[in-house]
């Protein structure tokens, strides 16, 4: 399996603790949140790669993507 990048990591991180992650203006966010997570073209990366699924505009984490979530594993 790839490991994700930091920034992968991150936002899959916030995909496990809030459930979801919504669209707005191409970035994604936590529900309610202000500050941008990641954007668009590295949430369809994630999506690719298994570790996210995309409904009715949330991205949700796989259970491949909780176990990319908590490796700590380098590139």
């Amino acid at each position: 399996m790839k490991s994700p990048s930091p920034g992968m990591r991150r936002a899959l991180r916030q995909a496990r603790l809030y459930g979801h992650l919504l669209v707005r203006n191409d970035r994604l966010y936590h529900p309610g949140g202000n500050h941008p997570i990641c954007s668009i073209q590295l949430a369809r990366e994630m999506v690719r790669s298994g570790w996210m699924t995309k409904q009715d505009g949330e991205y949700e984490i796989t259970p491949e993507g909780q176990l990319a979530a908590e490796s700590e594993l380098g590139h």
